[in-house]
């Protein structure tokens, strides 16, 4: 996790080529992603239903406040575009956001359970935001 949050400047350049696809091992129902199933789903895989985010919007906008909370890796995917974003919802699911899809910009998120301790290591983070 990097130590400091995103700058203004990397904000807006995120807002203005990243974006939010999904992924389809980590929806059970791909309500209105427009994701095809896959042949082999991976159990290990975290689902977002068990988030309940199960259209796009909800996602998106969990996106854009994972942008605008500016936590972020270290590590990029691409120049300018963070390996991982992270962002806590209003009833504190925590979510990781992973750079890598169709084209340049692309991520696709799942939930981070609560026995993971990453969980408590974002959300602690999160929550030091505002200070």
């Amino acid at each position: 996790m990097r130590p400091t949050r995103l700058t203004q400047e990397e904000k807006a350049f995120l807002r203005g080529g990243a974006f939010y696809e999904g992924s389809p091992f980590h929806k059970r129902s791909p309500g209105d992603f427009g994701l095809i199933p896959p042949a082999a789903p991976r159990l290990d895989k975290t689902l977002c239903d068990e988030a309940r985010i199960l259209l796009r919007a909800p996602a998106n906008a969990l996106f854009d406040q994972a942008i605008d909370g500016g936590l972020v890796s270290e590590s990029e995917g691409a120049p300018g575009f963070p390996k991982q974003l992270w962002v806590v919802a209003e009833d504190g699911q925590v979510f990781e956001a992973i750079y890598g899809g169709s084209r340049t910009g692309a991520y696709h998120g799942y939930p981070i359970r609560r026995a993971d301790p990453f969980f408590d290591e974002v959300t602690d983070a999160w929550n030091l935001r505002d200070e």
